[in-house]
Parts: C-alpha cells; sequence; structure tokens
C-alpha cells in the first residue's frame, strides 16, 4: 500500500485557514515535542516523504509518533499493520500542497475501515490537514466470571436446556479460567479430562466477549467431526442460553469449494479422459447446492477428479473472473467477514498466520478476516499440524499436476492453458518451445521419481545428514539437478510467453492461471535446488518419503521440515494475540505441561501465561479396570504375536465384543488380524480392519455392531466416539512409542541430546505418554459408560519409566496378573458393570 503526492507545481501559494478551512496548526493537534520530533526526521530523509504513526491523548492530541517508512518525492508505503485503532497515519508532501491525491484517498478510506486516522503535514510541520480522524480505541467490557459460570451451575441456563445436563465442578472452573484469560489478555494452557465439557467451557466466554467487545475470536480444531459439533450444535445453545445473536460460520480452505470456472473447463475436457457423467452430475449439483462445499456433495468423488474442479489459489482470478457472481469462496468469505466467531481447523489458521508473520500484518484480512482473540482445541495436536503447514514438499505427482494445467493429451486431442493462451496464434513456436519443455520435464520427474523409489528402498524414508550426504550426491544429486534445470528452463519459457502477450490479454483468466503455474513451477524448482545442493542446517530436516501405491511403484516426497517450531509459534501466535487457549484431554505428562509447552514454544514462565489440568468428573475407580498381563513377553521377542493373538481371541470373548484393538504397526495390526479374525466371527463378532473403507464409514458400521471388534493403528488412537455398549473394551498392543526411525522425529531427538538433554526422557517418553492417554480416552465418553483397557505390553510394570505411564492416566482400578487371570478379571468386571 503506498501513498503519492501530486507532481510539484511550478509555483508554489501558501495554504492558510483561508484557503482550505480543514488545515490547521499543528500547535492545535500535536504536543509541541512531537513536532519538532517530525520536523528533525524529515529534514534527516532529505525532504522526501516520511510516515509517521502517531498516537494519541483522550482530548485528541498526537502525544507521540513514530517512523515506520522513508519514501520518496512522491510516494511513501503505508504499512497498516503497524498501527492500532485510535492511531493516525501521517505523512508529508514535499511540495507543501495538503491537497490528498487519489492514492491518498484511497489508503485512507481503507484504513478507516480499521479505525485508523489520516493526516498530511508540510516539510516543516507547520500545518496539517485530517483526511480521516481516527476511532477511539473502544472500551473493553470485561466479562462478568460468576454471571458466566451461573450459566454451568444448578439452575442455570444451559442446564435448564439440556435434560442430560450435570454440574461439573471442572468445567466451571475451566469456565472461569477462560474467561479470566479474556479480561487479562493471557495465554491458557487448559487439560480438561474427557466429560469435563470443555467445548462449552470455552465457547461461553468467547460468544460473550464477542458480543459485549465486537472483537473476533478463532476457534480452530483438529477434526472436522468437531468444527460441525461446534457449529451446527454446541454454538447454537449456548447463544441461545446467553441470549446473544452473535454470527457464526465454519470456515474451510478454498480446495473445499467448486470452482464453477474450473469445472466449466473440466466439462470441455471430459470426453477426453472418459469423465462425462461424473463432470455431468457435479454441474447438476452445482446448480442447486448453495454452499459449492465437498462436504455437501450427495454421492461419491475421488481426489483427484475433486482437485480438478475445486477452487484453487494459484489459478485463482478473483475480481476478474467471468463467474465472480457464482464463486462459492467469495461466498464463504463474505459469510466469514461478518462474523465474529469463525471456527476453522489448525492448518487454515497456521496458513492465515503464515501470512499475516510473512508482512500482511494482523489488522487486515489474510486467509481469515482479522481476529484479536484464539482458542485452539485438540491442542495436543498443534506441533503435527504446525510440523505440516510448515514443511515444503515436491513430488512426481504435484511436478505432474501443474504439467497437467498446461497440457493435456489424448490421441489427436489437446486441452489445457497451452491451447486456451489468448493473443498467441502469431507465435506458434513461443508455445512450441513451452511444449518441448513441458515434456522434457515430465520425462525428467518421472526418472527421479524412479531413482528416487530405488535409492529409498524398503526403508521409506531417508534423511540428509552430514553421514548421508556423500551417498546422496553419488546416486540422487545428479538427477535432481537436471530436474531442476528443466523446471527452470520451463518457467523461463512460459515467462518469455507471457511478456509477449499483448496488454489488452492481460486480464484473460487463463492468462492470469498461465502466470500462477509459472510462479508454481518456479516454487516446485527452488525446493529441489535446496535439496539437490546437498546442504542440511540446523534449522531444517531434509528428508524423502516413499508413498506406496497398489497401482505402481509408488511416488517419493522431497521434503524440508524445520526443525524447531519455537519461535515460529512465538511470533505468529503468542507474541501478536491478547488472548490464546490451548486446550485438550492430552497436554500433560505426570501432571506437568513442560513437554508440551517446550515443542510449541509455549512461554510457560512469563507471568501472562496460565497452566491448569482439570480431572475428569467420570468414576473411573469404580467403572474402569486398567489391566497390564504380566506374562506377556516383550514386544520385540519372536513369540510377542503369538502371545497377543491368542490374547486377544480371549479377552473378545470375555467382552462379548464391542472391542477396538489399537495398534501402533499395520503389519502386526495385519497379522494378528488373520490370526484373530476368522475366529472372533465364528464365534459371532464382526471383524472390521483398517484400510477396508473409508474411516468414517468404518466407524459408522462398528457403532452399529453391539459385538463388533476393530482392529486399527495410527489415527484412530484418537477421534473415535462410540459412547455406550459399542465399545466396552480397548487393548494396547504396544506402547506407542514414535518409530525411532522417523526422519523428522530422530533429528528432533538428536537436537534434545546436542542440547545435553535425554532424548528418551525428555522426547519419545512423554509422545508415547500422551499417546497412550489418546487411546485410553476411546473407552469413556459418557457418565454411564464402563469398560476395560488392557494394555499388552510389559513395559508399564517392567521398566523404570512405566510408572510415568501409569501416573499419568486416569485413576482406573489397576490389574497385574498373568493372562489368564486377567481375562478372568474382565470377564468379572463387565458382568458386574452391566449388573449395575
Amino acid at each position: 500500500m503506498y501513498y503519492s503526492v501530486p507532481e510539484r507545481p511550478t509555483c508554489y501559494y501558501h495554504l492558510s485557514g483561508d484557503t482550505l478551512p480543514d488545515v490547521i496548526s499543528t500547535d492545535e493537534r500535536f504536543a509541541s515535542d512531537v513536532t519538532e520530533f517530525m520536523r528533525q526526521e524529515i529534514r534527516r530523509s532529505g525532504g522526501q516523504e516520511v510516515l509517521f504513526v502517531g498516537h494519541l491523548d483522550s482530548s485528541g492530541l498526537v502525544v507521540t509518533v513514530e517512523v515506520f517508512a522513508r519514501g520518496s518525492e512522491t510516494s511513501v508505503a503505508a504499512p497498516a499493520e503497524f498501527c492500532e485503532r485510535g492511531d493516525v497515519v501521517i505523512h508529508n508532501h514535499p511540495s507543501g500542497v495538503l491537497r490528498p491525491s487519489d492514492a491518498d484517498v484511497a489508503v485512507a478510506a481503507r484504513l478507516a475501515e480499521l479505525g485508523i486516522g489520516s493526516a498530511l503535514v508540510d516539510n516543516n510541520v507547520d500545518s496539517v490537514y485530517f483526511l480521516v480522524e481516527p476511532l477511539a480505541p473502544a472500551d473493553i467490557v470485561p466479562l462478568d466470571v460468576n454471571e458466566l459460570a451461573a450459566h454451568i451451575e444448578d439452575g442455570g441456563a444451559v442446564a435448564a436446556m439440556m435434560a442430560e445436563f450435570r454440574v461439573r465442578p471442572s468445567q466451571v472452573a475451566m469456565l472461569r479460567s477462560v474467561a479470566a484469560s479474556f479480561n487479562d489478555d493471557a495465554v491458557l494452557a487448559a487439560e480438561a479430562g474427557t466429560g469435563v465439557g470443555k467445548s462449552f467451557a470455552y465457547l461461553i466466554p468467547a460468544v460473550a466477549w464477542a458480543a459485549a467487545n465486537r472483537e473476533r475470536v478463532v476457534i480452530a480444531t483438529a477434526t472436522i467431526n468437531l468444527q460441525q459439533q461446534l457449529i451446527e450444535k454446541d454454538l447454537k445453545t449456548v447463544q441461545k442460553a446467553l441470549g446473544t445473536s452473535v454470527a457464526t460460520a465454519l470456515v474451510k480452505g478454498r480446495g473445499n469449494y467448486l470452482c464453477p470456472r474450473r469445472l466449466e473447463e473440466q466439462r470441455e475436457e471430459s470426453p477426453l479422459f472418459g469423465d462425462d457423467e461424473t463432470f455431468k452430475a457435479i454441474a447438476e449439483w452445482a446448480g442447486t447446492t448453495a454452499t459449492g462445499s465437498r462436504s455437501d456433495l450427495p454421492f461419491y468423488i475421488t481426489d483427484e477428479l475433486w482437485s480438478r474442479v475445486n477452487s484453487e489459489a494459484d489459478t485463482c482470478s478473483a475480481a476478474r473472473c467471468p463467474n465472480r457472481e457464482r464463486c462459492f469462496v467469495l461466498a464463504a468469505r463474505r459469510e466469514a467477514a461478518a462474523a465474529q466467531i469463525l471456527v476453522a481447523n489448525h492448518h487454515l489458521v497456521f496458513s492465515d498466520l503464515a501470512i499475516r508473520r510473512a508482512g500482511a500484518g494482523w489488522e487486515g484480512t489474510a486467509v481469515l478476516p482479522a481476529f484479536q482473540r484464539l482458542i485452539f482445541d485438540e491442542a495436543h495436536n498443534l506441533e503435527r499440524a504446525a510440523t505440516s503447514f510448515f514443511s515444503d514438499s515436491v513430488s512426481f505427482h504435484a511436478i505432474n499436476r501443474q504439467l497437467g494445467r498446461l497440457l493435456r493429451r489424448r490421441g489427436t486431442r489437446r486441452f489445457g492453458l497451452v491451447e486456451r493462451m489468448p493473443g498467441l496464434e502469431s507465435s506458434p513456436d513461443l508455445l512450441g518451445a513451452v511444449e518441448t519443455e513441458i515434456d522434457r520435464v515430465r520425462a525428467q520427474a518421472e526418472q527421479l521419481n524412479d531413482a528416487l523409489v530405488a535409492f529409498v528402498g524398503e526403508e521409506g524414508t531417508w534423511r540428509l545428514t552430514e553421514k548421508t550426504v556423500a551417498v546422496f550426491r553419488r546416486d540422487i544429486a545428479t538427477v535432481l539437478s537436471d530436474t531442476y534445470r528443466a523446471l527452470m528452463t520451463l518457467a523461463a519459457r512460459m515467462t518469455a510467453v507471457s511478456r509477449g502477450i499483448d496488454d489488452k490479454y492481460r486480464e484473460d483468466p487463463s492468462f492470469l492461471q498461465w502466470v500462477a503455474v509459472t510462479r508454481r513451477v518456479e516454487s516446485i524448482g527452488s525446493v529441489l535446488d535446496r535439496f539437490q545442493q546437498g546442504e542440511y542446517d540446523d534449522e531444517s530436516v531434509f528428508w524423502l518419503d516413499y508413498h506406496r501405491s497398489a497401482r505402481g511403484p509408488g511416488w517419493v516426497g522431497v521434503i524440508i521440515t524445520p526443525l524447531d517450531l519455537r519461535d515460529l509459534m512465538e511470533e505468529a501466535v503468542f507474541a501478536p494475540y491478547p488472548t490464546v487457549v490451548l486446550t485438550s484431554a492430552t497436554l500433560a505428562v505426570n501432571g506437568s505441561f513442560a513437554f508440551w509447552a517446550d515443542r510449541i514454544g509455549l512461554p510457560l514462565a512469563e507471568d501472562r501465561t496460565m497452566a491448569e489440568q482439570y480431572p475428569s468428573p467420570f468414576d473411573y475407580a469404580r467403572r474402569v479396570l486398567l489391566a497390564v498381563p504380566s506374562d506377556a513377553p516383550f514386544p520385540d521377542n519372536p513369540q510377542y504375536n503369538g502371545f497377543l493373538a491368542v490374547l486377544v481371541q480371549r479377552l473378545v470373548n470375555a467382552s462379548g465384543g464391542g472391542a477396538l484393538i489399537l495398534f501402533t504397526s499395520y503389519r502386526q495390526m495385519t497379522e494378528i488380524f488373520n490370526a484373530t479374525a476368522p475366529f472372533l466371527e465364528a464365534r459371532g463378532y464382526p471383524c472390521i480392519r483398517q484400510g477396508t473403507d473409508d474411516r468414517g464409514k468404518l466407524l459408522d458400521q462398528f457403532r452399529e455392531e453391539n459385538s463388533g471388534v476393530l482392529f486399527a493403528t495410527d489415527s484412530f488412537w484418537e477421534g473415535v466416539d462410540a459412547p455406550g455398549d459399542t465399545l466396552r473394551l480397548v487393548v494396547v498392543c504396544r506402547l506407542p512409542f514414535r518409530v525411532p526411525t522417523d526422519p523428522v522425529q530422530k533429528a528432533r531427538a538428536e537436537a534434545v541430546e546436542e542440547r545435553g538433554g535425554n532424548a528418551f526422557i525428555e522426547f519419545s517418553l512423554p509422545q508415547a505418554v500422551t499417546r497412550l492417554k489418546q487411546g485410553f480416552g476411546r473407552l469413556m465418553r459418557r457418565f454411564d459408560d464402563y469398560g476395560v483397557v488392557v494394555v499388552t505390553d510389559p513395559r508399564m510394570i517392567r521398566k523404570h519409566y512405566g510408572r510415568i505411564f501409569w501416573e499419568s492416566l486416569p485413576p482406573a482400578r489397576p490389574v497385574i496378573a498373568v493372562g489368564e487371570e486377567v481375562v478372568e478379571e474382565v470377564a468379572a468386571h463387565l458382568a458386574k458393570m452391566r449388573r449395575e
């Protein structure tokens, strides 16, 4: 954003109150030391433009100023991100003419939307012209903590609305802490055990704050299920209880929305690729849907097909799009802009924060509209979400995707931007050169992928280190370098095409897409260039990740991941926002937040940070049994899987099904499933295995069965909500330590050792404890739930660190006995609970 001034006139005239009534003496609005400071800074700049941000007292007098930009005789940058409501942006007109230019007025209008004023002064700071008066900072209305807490106490509004509602002291205590974090501009880490009702504990203060102070609050979660629950159920209940009508919106990434323009393009191509019926069905749906969101599609569509019609920032024509009036992304953004409570996922919020941190500032719109308070639910996932977002990744598929946008062929028919680019009818040589480079990049990328697949081998991952760099340079660096050069040559050819386009075609959507794809090709090349240099550093992990495929050799991702997220989190999250609430059922390890806080840079030692635990109200001691078979072999013993297969059969038989069997290894899960499923199904226990269908469908199938057995790994350790008799037995087949060969895991463990710490105690163990707490939490979802958790890994009782696992879990009744006795205890406990 820039200010500019009229050209210097050939003659000068004095501006006085008689000439322009709004031009006044700076003595009326500026403190004398402010005036003198500004004169000195303007003289120091050689009389060229200087931008100041002024801060006013309660009478409207500018009492302090800061220099934020210096420009030329005709323009200066106006960085709104450095200003707050009630400030005034001031810059000088070297000409002495205090008549605002069109650019001055346009920038002043934008600043005015943020409550920021604008003013012009002459070089001697004798006169000032206010284009826009700043809005006084709104008086903050603190929350009445007692009044809000009363809503979830006996006789409260929420209790009156919900027949199943129970007063929970932990929920009341958490609500009070969240409200205090809003009132005191604090950071709150809140571990809320299962059943606390943390959603109401943060929603009630958030909605009340937004209603009272007109500030926007963003709530970020890890799962779509929780986002939908908040929007469709919990927020409606809270608003009704509070008597508020604060606008709310579920915000999704643009990739979730249909792009009408891309759909039209794909319908032209669909006969070429045999997808005519699919795109015809999407077009029919597009004519009736109100949202254009993929989640509202009444039929299934593959990720590959959706990626050809969804909205993408790289190819968006924005205001120049001929389908602008039908744009679902713009409609969603308008809804978000009008809302004061936004619900989004972690990745989308990090996308927004990264853009702001990179220079977009905190006061305007980035991915999300500007917001003032931030709540992270499911905050145990923050390190993983931030790691994923801030990693750079390139693969054969990513390259092919960009090439497909440029040119796709089937027989003699051709589609893509190469065919649609306007104004190149007379320049076939340019397009021919581009097409040649497209084919060369495609062949080179395939060659690179084949080399990477062979290089990574069965290990599946590989990391660039001081020890491995020589092998990398010998086997991979050359083909990777060749691919980089091919990409850069293609980008150069595309840039040459862009330069040759007549100005009249530069607003055409196809031209804008061409420029966007050029940038994307350059971006892919830059990642490969960093990697092919073979220069590892202390701040990043350079690694390869093999994704196997049943339909081919698979593909390898070339990835650069930040080693340490603490500074990123401080700059993007904790420093700019006065209130940040982070909550989950699993944040602390053995009563301490230190591990999790250190991983995400949470400043526990600062006065503004609060860290509290709110215990679950469930009666674990009476309703849950936690058992470990004392005769189990260690997991690395060849006899372990045989022991496990027999024990799982007996445990499921004792529970009558309703079991979730959790693994840390897909291979072990498959082996145990194959060994036990025939026996269990013969006894009437339907067996379901992860990987046989969509995760949601598997969970629906499991919930429909009172005697089902679900064998699962990875993502099923959390987010599984199966209350009642559906789930009464959880078997944890191995303590969930992360695979030590994972490149990022290993690099971060090494970093702990290098700074003098113990990687196992300070890194691996806390991660495993947190994961076990997540798995344990699948069992009890309601007050009347009951059941058994069996951890078959004997390290729980035979290793000195086992006590940390025990002490970090809820206080269930412990049983340590040989496997046969554990089975008997399981049957007895469940029979007793059924009788009660």
